[in-house]
């Protein structure tokens, strides 16, 4: 009978399963240092020095109001000009009925 081993998602330990019955036959606990909780001020320091995203959503964010604005100009531009587009033809949507 062969064990398998495997890492456990909970507490990074190892595990030793036995196939045949599917129990654990082993445990050993993982070392303290991998373990080791995040400490805050690491937190800070390393999300302070990480300013670049900053940076790319401040240009995002000015990339997507002045492609908003070009938008909005283009609207008003064909709005005003809806009257020139226009031609003189019938332009009355006709029923599939009359094409008989």
């Amino acid at each position: 009978m062969s064990l398998f081993e495997t890492k456990c998602p909970m507490c990074k330990g190892t595990l030793w399963i036995d196939p045949s019955t599917m129990k654990v036959a082993d445990h050993k606990t993982a070392d303290k240092e991998q373990q080791k909780k995040a400490d805050f001020a690491q937190f800070i320091k390393s999300s302070k020095e990480d300013r670049g995203w900053d940076d790319k959503m401040k240009k995002a964010k000015e990339d997507e109001a002045a492609r908003k604005a070009q938008i909005e100009e283009q609207f008003k531009a064909a709005k005003d000009n809806k009257d020139l587009s226009k031609d003189d033809s019938d332009t009355r949507l006709r029923s599939p009925f009359d094409w008989d």
